[in-house]
């Protein structure tokens, strides 16, 4: 097996932002779910630099792509989708929470000029 140089960099990168949310964690800096998906991430990501020929083609034998480096772009592009469609949820439950806040605002406001 041949070491090439991403696999010795990568891992060193991952390591250091697994070290760095881990403490951002127990500074209460970030939640438990937070650390857990980013750690998650950064290991898959170390993962995947160590083993990625047999990783790329476990992928492809799964969707039954016959490249490689297709699975991995096909299974990278359903991940950003699958995150763009998390953060499109979050931005509107939060739109929903700030609508609601300000009408509550308004409300209160209108009642104080009435009393006074």
């Amino acid at each position: 097996m041949e070491i090439r140089y991403f696999q010795i960099i990568v891992p060193i990168v991952s390591l250091f932002f697994i070290v760095k949310q881990i403490r951002e964690h127990f500074s209460a800096k970030s939640g438990i779910w937070e650390t857990f998906i980013i750690v998650a991430f950064w290991v898959g990501v170390l993962v995947f630099a160590l083993f990625p020929d047999f990783i790329s083609e476990w992928i492809a034998r799964i969707f039954g792509i016959k490249d490689n480096i297709n699975a991995i772009l096909f299974f990278a592009i359903g991940l950003l989708f699958y995150f763009q469609l998390q953060l499109f949820k979050t931005i509107k439950k939060q739109d929903e929470t700030i609508t609601e806040l300000v009408r509550k605002l308004a409300l209160e406001n209108i009642e104080e000029k009435s009393e006074a």
